[in-house]
């Protein structure tokens, strides 16, 4: 079923950005059509990355869950908000800036690490800057020595405003439920990197070599996925096998360019819409 008509747009898009969670799968459970998707996308030579607002894990986190399922990606084709942090502190910081973070390992690894090894070092006394993402192992010293930093002026980034974070258990607090805490007892608005804010999405185009008009962002979130992709002017496709329900997506102002049910639908419009 396709909910937004004009399938031919598709032939029109030479590369992909695409959510995961809802999107891909659910949980641990993969999606219907998953490994045929990417099949069709491997044949038709059609590059893509994978953008998640997560920076509790890295992208070779995802590349083994997706192997699990039965889909080959490299790390390269993932792009975590951790990820994007990290460049954007590449373009603004100058080099050994100090950076105070509030999160999990992949996002100190992120940031210390790789690529960026050397460029910044961690420090709790006078940072540049304060990175805050998810911490599943938050306590209250750490937000209380990044409430301080803050306070005495350190730039504040946040990975992503996510509220809520889905788990097998259900939704549990997000990296944007740490955030609302330290903006409340900070007084400072956090600079967002991730989802639906423009820099994550910048950094996709920019390490595919695409134009916004070429590309089509694939998500099931309105607000994440769909919204923060049609204000810079990226082409949208929705799925309603994630978070938003063909209900909701009917009662909603956002309107993606084009909206399927899931994978399977859309990958048979996408099909007949190159063959025509």
């Amino acid at each position: 079923m396709n909910i937004e008509q004009n399938n031919n747009l598709l032939a029109s898009f030479g590369y992909v950005l695409m959510d995961m969670d809802g999107v891909l799968y659910r949980g641990n459970q993969p999606q219907p059509g998953l490994i045929e998707f990417f099949d069709f996308l491997r044949q038709n030579n059609i590059p893509f990355l994978l953008l998640t607002n997560n920076s509790a894990h890295s992208a070779s986190d995802y590349t083994r869950k997706l192997a699990r399922m039965g889909v080959t990606v490299q790390d390269s084709e993932t792009v975590t908000s951790g990820q994007a942090t990290a460049a954007y502190l590449r373009k603004v910081a100058p080099e050994g800036a100090g950076v105070f973070v509030v999160g999990m390992q992949p996002l100190r690894d992120s940031i210390f690490g790789g690529e960026n090894e050397g460029l910044f070092q961690p420090d709790d006394k006078t940072p540049r800057f304060v990175v805050q993402g998810g911490d599943f192992n938050l306590v209250y010293d750490t937000v209380k020595r990044a409430c301080l930093l803050i306070r005495a002026g350190a730039t504040y980034i946040a990975t992503n405003a996510d509220p809520v974070f889905p788990t097998e258990e259900g939704l549990i607090p997000g990296a944007g439920s740490i955030g609302a805490l330290l903006e409340t007892s900070t007084g400072q608005k956090s600079l967002v990197i991730g989802k639906p804010e423009a820099p994550m999405y910048e950094m996709a185009l920019q390490q595919l070599g695409a134009a916004a008009s070429e590309t089509i962002m694939i998500g099931d979130n309105l607000l994440t996925d769909i919204e923060g992709a049609n204000r810079l002017g990226i082409p949208t496709v929705l799925t309603l096998s994630g978070v938003t329900s063909p209900k909701e997506y009917a009662r909603s102002s956002i309107k993606a360019t084009l909206a399927y049910i899931g994978l399977p639908e859309l990958t048979a419009a996408w099909k007949a819409a190159l063959e025509q």
